[in-house]
């Protein structure tokens, strides 16, 4: 029964692309929105506002192989102590940009020790090339997780808008606005507004009104 519902997930969500009527935006491929495939960014961080309490959140980049990507989260609290460490690992292809894997780290073992594999089986279409205000997408299929097994997502996406944003870092134009809905089969909904920046990638996301991160600073490979 499950491998039948993750083969109607794929065939109605992977990588699945409609434009909303009307047409009349100009496509928008002149710049790349992806912090993951700029292989001049080194790291960014941003500040993350949670119910009240500031966190660091740092993100690294490592480029393996051609069109991979692994970046590494790191989340610290006002003490220093590390409460999240996660990587992701991403690829490449000609239409999208895909979620494959997500490993988590207990932070409170030194060095961080693995406690959980998560495979997506197909891969989270992230980002698509086809991007234009009331384009939308959407990818399903099975999490197979290490350490509590077998579940099943859809994820859905929007581009909203295209507009100028303001973050700690500065002021960047001309930025994608997108509106994400993930759905778990464990009764799990999340609820996203993110803002990706021409060659910068993601600058500031929202989630669910509790949740919101603003990018703070950029480092560049020399």
């Amino acid at each position: 029964m499950k491998s039948l519902i993750t083969l109607l997930l794929s065939i109605l969500f992977s990588v699945s692309v409609i434009a909303a009527p009307g047409g009349s935006h100009h496509k928008i491929t002149a710049y790349d929105y992806n912090d993951y495939l700029n292989s001049d960014i080194q790291s960014k961080t941003f500040i993350r506002h949670q119910d009240g309490i500031d966190y660091d959140l740092a993100w690294y980049f490592d480029r393996p192989n051609p069109n991979e990507v692994v970046r590494t989260e790191v989340v610290t609290d006002a003490y220093g102590n590390i409460t999240r460490y996660v990587d992701a690992t991403f690829r490449r292809t000609d239409q999208s940009f895909d979620w494959l894997q997500s490993r988590q780290y207990d932070p409170y073992m030194i060095p961080p020790a693995p406690v959980d594999t998560t495979n997506y089986d197909p891969p989270v279409v992230a980002l698509t090339n086809a991007m234009i205000p009331g384009i939308a997408w959407g990818s399903g299929g099975a999490i197979n997780s290490s350490s509590s097994g077998e579940n099943f997502y859809t994820d859905k996406s929007e581009v909203l808008a295209v507009e100028d944003v303001t973050v700690p870092a500065g002021t960047f134009t001309e930025c994608l606005k997108i509106y994400r809905l993930r759905e778990f089969d464990v009764s799990i909904t999340i609820q996203r507004v993110e803002w990706y920046c021409p060659d910068m990638g993601l600058v500031k996301r929202i989630q669910g009104g509790r949740r919101m991160i603003e990018m703070t600073g950029v480092t560049f490979n020399e």
